[in-house]
């Protein structure tokens, strides 16, 4: 209806080009109408021989062995936001269940084993640093050569005992946990 007005509008040109003009203008109004409505794209999938799947939007850039195979992709508003708008706003959301390894436990019970062999070691470690200080002190202060033999050989044996709690400590952290996790279907994360 509006076109018909347009075109029905008296022109003040009297020159040859105002029919032109008018279709000119026209064409332009038409144009912008049809830009500014909703622009739907399709969207297209396909998967490569590696099982990779991939989505694009423009049918050209999918390879030419894997057009044939392209499947269009159904675009729901319901599950798309722009800019600071919350994805379907109205709807209540779904919780996603959290995951769990093949035994039932979660990320905490993996933090909670990791971390405890984290605290073992720490303990480990002051203890040890504990006992070389003792060594220091030993060395500045003057004893018999019974006395200075003595305690020299129970500080490296605490030593080789406390180094070889480490040592099995963090092999265990480093190591043992991580398969176990892995072989539970634990995420590598829970461990970190």
């Amino acid at each position: 209806m509006i076109f018909i007005n347009i075109l029905s509008i008296p022109s003040p040109c009297t020159r040859p080009e105002a029919p032109v003009l008018r279709s000119l203008v026209l064409l332009m109004l038409v144009v912008s109408v049809l830009v500014t409505s909703e622009a739907r794209a399709e969207f297209y999938k396909w998967v490569d021989r590696d099982g990779r799947e991939f989505i694009t939007n423009e049918k050209e850039k999918i390879p030419a062995e894997y057009r044939h195979t392209a499947k269009p992709v159904e675009v729901r508003d319901d599950r798309v936001s722009v800019g600071q708008q919350p994805v379907a706003a109205d709807k209540k959301t779904v919780k996603v269940a959290e995951h769990k390894d093949r035994y039932g436990r979660g990320e905490e019970y993996w933090n909670k084993r990791a971390e405890n062999l984290r605290r073992q070691i720490r303990e480990q470690q002051d203890e040890l640093d504990l006992i070389v200080q003792q060594e220091e002190n030993d060395r500045t202060k003057p004893k018999s050569k019974s006395k200075k033999s003595n305690s020299r050989s129970a500080h490296d044996k605490k030593k080789a005992k406390i180094e070889k709690k480490i040592a099995r400590l963090k092999h265990e952290l480093d190591v043992q946990l991580p398969e176990e996790a892995r072989k539970a279907d634990a995420y590598p994360g829970w461990i970190r």
